[in-house]
């Protein structure tokens, strides 16, 4: 096997190498694997992600992206395995952007998962347990507002 990553490896012309090799089953079963998950993940049946909308949102954006870039793979994939030359995209340089694709996203969703989501996350828990303590209070009737509304209620029974 050539240098993987030579000009001349990346746009060799089909005819002049092997279309099967441990990189490229690699790629497919990741391919594969990429646009199951992000099938999976994106409608979401048991309910991970449906807590809060920050982390929504990101699942949306990434299984979207894997899931686009997992179909250009396996259009690309499929050119090379049949052998057709179409606008020279059956050239392993573009296999090698989709590879890069993925590292971007993976890229991507680990930096919002480590840095930009916790404090979303902190913001939607403290709004919600502010929200958990005024409920009571609102429903529970103290204040100028509970005592309109009794003096209301009484004045009916009678």
């Amino acid at each position: 096997m050539q240098n993987p990553f030579s000009w001349s490896y990346l746009t060799a012309p089909i005819t002049k190498t092997a279309v099967w090799g441990p990189l490229s089953i690699a790629f497919l079963v990741v391919t594969g694997l990429t646009l199951a998950g992000s099938i999976f993940f994106y409608y979401d049946p048991i309910g991970l992600s449906k807590k809060t909308k920050p982390l929504r949102h990101a699942v949306e954006v990434a299984t979207t992206a894997a899931g686009i870039l997992a179909v250009c793979g396996v259009f690309f994939f499929v050119l090379r395995i049949l052998q057709l030359n179409v606008f020279t995209l059956e050239k392993r340089f573009w296999i090698y952007l989709v590879t890069l694709g993925y590292v971007i996203v993976a890229g991507y969703f680990t930096y919002f998962l480590l840095v930009a989501y916790p404090p979303k996350r902190q913001a939607i828990e403290a709004y919600r347990l502010k929200q958990r303590y005024l409920a009571p209070a609102i429903a529970g009737g103290s204040g100028p507002r509970a005592s309109r509304s009794s003096r209301k209620k009484s004045r009916k029974r009678k």
